[in-house]
């Protein structure tokens, strides 16, 4: 039993990681510090820690991007261009749409789910950790976490694809270039010994592991 334990351990470790090494395949950048990305997301105690989590794991960033989808869903193709045209002046909505035309076939039904997922595990951190909630808290957020993203995806290629598309949602990313090193970088994530992405397994079991 403890030698179970100890592996479905291990690997909770290694599968939180690939989640969290989605944001640095997505940005192209190492990690900003630590206390900057909460600070910049509004959590300064762990009541303000866990409502933000807690956001991210209800509802996230992917509401906005859901509620475009749906509606240049039910435009044609013509209608889409001339829409997207008519938001010239605002170059961050021109932005977000362009992107969610871009993905409007390519990702699963739950969307940039991945983007709200990564990063409610990444800033899942501890009061030993730059955050301010308690291991167990922490422990019970990434749990949820790694839950929600399985449901939502059949395997690491379509979290991480979900990832990008929702980093390039939130940055108005839209050149080809940009794009391309992402794929880059992602191929390159899922054959590399080193990346825990290549030592974890999309289908592991965590549905009664606490």
């Amino acid at each position: 039993m403890f030698t179970f334990k100890r592996k479905k351990e291990k690997q909770f470790h290694f599968f939180t990681g690939s989640m969290n090494s989605a944001i640095a395949i997505g940005s192209d950048s190492v990690y900003i510090e630590i206390k900057d990305n909460y600070s910049k997301r509004g959590i300064r105690d762990a009541a303000s820690q866990k409502e933000r989590l807690s956001w991210m794991l209800q509802e996230g960033e992917r509401k906005e991007f859901a509620r475009l989808h749906h509606f240049l869903s039910a435009l044609s193709e013509s209608g889409r261009v001339e829409y997207i045209n008519s938001l010239e002046p605002d170059p961050d909505r021109v932005g977000k749409a362009k992107i969610v035309h871009y993905y409007l076939r390519r990702l699963p039904a739950e969307g940039i789910a991945a983007y709200d997922y990564a990063w409610a595990s990444y800033l899942s951190g501890t009061r030993w950790e730059g955050g301010y909630i308690s291991k167990e808290e922490a422990r019970q957020f990434k749990l949820e976490a790694v839950r929600q993203a399985q449901q939502a995806y059949n395997s690491w290629s379509e979290f991480i694809t979900g990832y990008i598309a929702g980093y390039q949602f939130m940055t108005t990313q839209t050149s080809l270039d940009h794009l391309r090193q992402n794929d880059w970088n992602f191929s390159r994530s899922l054959v590399s010994k080193h990346c825990m992405l290549s030592k974890s397994n999309w289908h592991t079991d965590f549905s009664n592991f606490s």
